[in-house]
């Protein structure tokens, strides 16, 4: 490689970076989650795991499913920002950890966690077997 083309690559890649840094960042910066309304009150929130769905309603906020602590919290943060109401019921499908390890992350904050009988007993089998009792709720 000659000096010259040494110099003016990186010039040249720099100059374009700073015209459109904004949108550069924007690649780098954006949250990992994206909610969708379906409707003024339903809508269903998206990242690493699959969807939660979630309603919002004058008695609170109902959330189906919590994926994993992590997106758990980031729905929670969300939802806080949308709407003022208290969130007041937790639905699991089933007992997969893809769909209950979030579970934790609701723990204070929602009144109710509501599933299926053999899914709660399926949780807790899986728990105690993988020693991650303390991380459930």
């Amino acid at each position: 490689m000659h000096r010259r083309s040494f110099i003016q690559i990186p010039a040249f890649t720099f100059g374009a970076l700073s015209i459109g840094h904004k949108s550069f960042l924007k690649l780098f910066t954006d949250d990992p989650w994206k909610i969708t309304m379906l409707t003024d009150d339903i809508g269903i929130f998206t990242e690493k795991g699959g969807t939660i769905a979630f309603h919002f309603s004058k008695d609170g906020i109902t959330v189906v499913d919590a994926q994993f602590p992590d997106t758990a919290a980031h729905l929670i943060e969300e939802l806080k920002k949308r709407n003022g109401q208290p969130f007041r019921l937790l639905i699991n499908t089933h007992h997969h950890g893809d769909h209950t390890s979030g579970n934790i992350a609701f723990k204070g904050i929602v009144s109710r966690v509501l599933s299926h009988e053999n899914s709660l007993v399926n949780q807790k089998n899986v728990a105690v077997a993988n020693k991650t009792v303390d991380k459930q709720y």
